[in-house]
């Protein structure tokens, strides 16, 4: 018998004792899960929605999966939490499965760590890359998402600030952004940018670097593909950005917390181009498919015994916790038994096709681009334009119920499925690993029906949303 949860009372306790994000509490809308299963949930008033979205793009194994959790319950009937100082089972499989099996044992990575978040892996990285080079500055894109804590939100991008009471249009940036430390840098150019020669991007990118002095700059920070932005860059842009970085002695830190582990149809996002190997990758998300709140920093071999050799005063509570690496090692034991990757590859070839599909029939899709299971569609109005304008530089002020995202989410949920985007163009599909033909196809079908809305609603001329 399915156990009856008085969901007003929840409500209420939610409402009154919860700090929120993102929503103002006159905005506040309580959307209550109540189980989770599989590629689907169910909300508290019955709905049961596809996740097309897994989640934060992280839910990558889709929910409660058998191997995860059945690692996890057997690591419960022995462990609980394990001080950082000390080492368990769970602790060693999960760091032997990270750098040997998955990068191989000739790899470029020498030694891993693991923590409770991808931010948490974040900062670790960045903080590695300071003490290793004894520089202060790290470069990070504009267009990035690395994390909301104070050092991570620090990096130009989508970060923590508040749009205050009583002014919708307005940003509060965290008091001394942007700091002494943390300078940005141009984003990618997209994937389909004509030019001919270097990129612009890379030719500005070089000049911030000399203003600075590369003696100054410890690292420079990337996503192989943008989470936050949903950009797949230009094919050139991550051979020429490395190739600046190694020029001036410069680290490079590739932050994988949404790509890495599978998304993009390779274990690692900065596979899709050769030759490439990241000084300082963070992790996070895929690793163990969100089960439980974890980070990984993977460090090169030549930093992995800078770091061994020293008395290294850093951790947290959590590092290493073993519960986490359970869930660790059910995942990535399973993805490689199973030969996830190729089914990323199988059902992201499908998505894309479907997804070119749709195109002709819609003049609203600008620019479908990404890999594996991380596609992005850049939605524009009857001038070709992106709808608000502010696109990627979007602080998120104003009314966001008439971004064209928000206008998607709304009618893909009437229609079953959990999908929506990020900045307010943008349209961010990032199924679950395990999503069938048919989920594709529901899917895909809900997102047809949505953009024939935002085709009425902005595909006339000079169509825009509508201001304060």
């Amino acid at each position: 018998m399915t156990e009856r949860r008085d969901w007003s009372q929840l409500e209420r306790w939610d409402r009154s004792y919860y700090l929120h994000s993102t929503q103002a509490a006159a905005e506040h809308v309580f959307t209550a899960v109540d189980s989770m299963d599989g590629n689907y949930f169910t909300l508290s008033d019955g709905t049961r929605l596809l996740d097309f979205q897994s989640q934060l793009i992280s839910d990558s194994m889709g929910h409660r999966h058998p191997a995860i959790h059945g690692e996890l319950t057997r690591a419960m009937e022995r462990y609980g939490h394990v001080l950082f100082g000390m080492a368990n089972e769970y602790r060693a499989r999960a760091a032997k499965l990270i750098v040997e099996d998955v990068l191989g044992p000739n790899s470029w990575a020498g030694r891993v760590r693991i923590f409770a978040s991808g931010t948490d892996a974040v900062e670790c990285a960045t903080n590695m890359a300071r003490l290793y080079t004894r520089r202060t500055v790290i470069l990070t894109q504009a267009h990035s998402f690395h994390g909301m804590t104070m050092g991570s939100t620090m990096m130009r991008g989508y970060r923590n600030n508040l749009t205050p009471q009583g002014d919708l249009s307005a940003v509060q940036d965290v008091p001394g952004f942007p700091p002494h430390g943390y300078i940005p840098i141009p984003p990618p150019e997209p994937e389909d940018y004509q030019a001919s020669g270097t990129l612009p991007s890379i030719i500005a990118t070089e000049q911030i670097l000399r203003a600075i002095g590369p003696e100054n700059i410890a690292g420079v920070i990337t996503e192989p593909m943008l989470g936050g932005g949903g950009t797949f860059p230009h094919k050139d842009y991550m051979p020429a950005l490395v190739a600046l970085a190694r020029k001036y002695g410069i680290l490079w830190i590739d932050d994988e917390v949404i790509t890495g582990f599978g998304r993009l149809g390779e274990w690692f996002g900065y596979q899709h181009w050769s030759g490439l190997a990241p000084d300082l990758l963070a992790g996070g998300k895929g690793v163990n498919s969100c089960a439980l709140p974890v980070g990984v920093v993977i460090a090169n071999k030549a930093i992995s015994d800078h770091f061994e050799r020293a008395r290294w005063w850093s951790g947290s509570t959590w590092d290493g916790h073993p519960l986490v690496c359970a869930t660790i090692v059910g995942n990535l034991e399973y993805m490689l038994a199973n030969n996830i990757i190729q089914q990323v590859r199988q059902r992201g070839a499908y998505l894309k096709e479907r997804l070119d599909g749709l195109k002709p029939k819609h003049p609203s899709i600008g620019r479908i681009s990404g890999r594996g299971l991380f596609q992005v569609i850049d939605l524009i109005n009857g001038e070709g334009k992106p709808i608000v304008p502010e696109d990627r530089f979007s602080a998120f002020t104003g009314d966001l119920g008439e971004h064209p995202n928000v206008i998607v989410y709304k009618e893909m949920a009437n229609r079953g499925v959990f999908m929506g985007g990020f900045t307010p163009n943008t349209l961010k599909l990032g199924p679950p690993f395990t999503v069938t033909q048919d989920d594709i196809d529901l899917a895909i079908d809900a997102l047809d029906a949505a953009l024939d809305v935002i085709d009425a609603k902005f595909g006339k001329t000079g169509a825009r949303p509508r201001s304060n």
